[in-house]
């Protein structure tokens, strides 16, 4: 499921603290509380155009690969997802889809994802002639993000949007105390978001999964290619137009999308 498939319940929990999730008959918190959500629902509403406009999916949602659903207008089978829920156990789920892909038969879309971040030209060249249907990237500091549009477009639009999340946060942080326990989370996110604007290049190594398709036999022997950690099969050869796509990002060793951010 991705992001504006949601009905918005309130703020991220990535953006609000857990002291201003609680009930409080403080003013102060309650106040503090208010100037949080209008920051919140600032950064949701660019962070969801900047998935409408940059991605194809995104790195939460189901679990596991969903079983294909059917094309109504040409009956071909279709992929709706391939990728690990959030939390899932990825030594589990590595072994799982190391056996889909021994099964697998026939053409296959698939979600490579490799044991480093890579240039896009040097991850082009780990899958070969295979076509590329997009590539799964994320900047230091930054969230991961499926590329269909070119990473030029996806380097402009991410700077944009962390640009943009800073700058609120930097309007919020002086009506926070110094006192206050969770003002040092808002100055780290200042921290990373930085960062993440400043190493944010279509040109640097960025790129840590593909999504390709081809035979599964083609796709079995990429699986045993150096440099790659994990052939993801799906279970038809097509992807339907709005199909998630998560991949395995080298610093994921023990849950799916924890970090939630590509480490500094």
């Amino acid at each position: 499921m991705g992001l504006f498939d949601k009905e918005y319940t309130g703020p991220p929990a990535w953006l609000l603290p857990p002291d201003t999730r609680a009930a409080s008959g403080d003013a102060r918190a309650a106040k503090r509380t208010l100037r949080l959500f209008a920051v919140a629902v600032f950064v949701l509403v660019v962070g969801a155009a900047f998935a409408f406009t940059a991605t194809r999916g995104s790195d939460g949602g189901s679990s596991g690969n969903d079983k294909p659903s059917t094309d109504a207008t040409t009956g071909a089978a279709t992929v709706d997802d391939i990728g690990p829920g959030s939390g899932g156990d990825v030594g589990a789920y590595l072994d799982a889809r190391k056996q889909a892909l021994a099964l697998a038969t026939g053409e296959r879309v698939a979600v490579v994802s490799l044991d480093g971040y890579a240039t896009e030209a040097d991850a082009r060249a780990k899958v070969g002639a295979m076509p590329v249907q997009a590539l799964l990237a994320a900047a230091p500091g930054a969230r991961p993000t499926v590329v269909t549009n070119g990473l030029t477009a996806w380097a402009k639009s991410q700077r944009e949007a962390d640009e943009l999340e800073r700058d609120e946060i930097r309007k919020l942080l002086p009506t926070v105390e110094k006192s206050d326990p969770f003002r040092p989370f808002y100055e780290s996110e200042l921290v990373r978001l930085d960062a993440a604007i400043e190493s944010v290049s279509p040109t640097s190594p960025v790129v840590f999964g593909l999504v390709v398709r081809g035979p599964a036999e083609t796709l079995k022997t990429l699986a045993a290619t150096p440099g790659v950690r994990l052939v993801d099969v799906g279970d038809a050869a097509q992807a339907k137009p709005d199909a998630v796509f998560r991949g395995l990002r080298p610093e994921e060793t023990a849950k799916a999308g924890q970090p939630a951010t590509r480490p500094l």
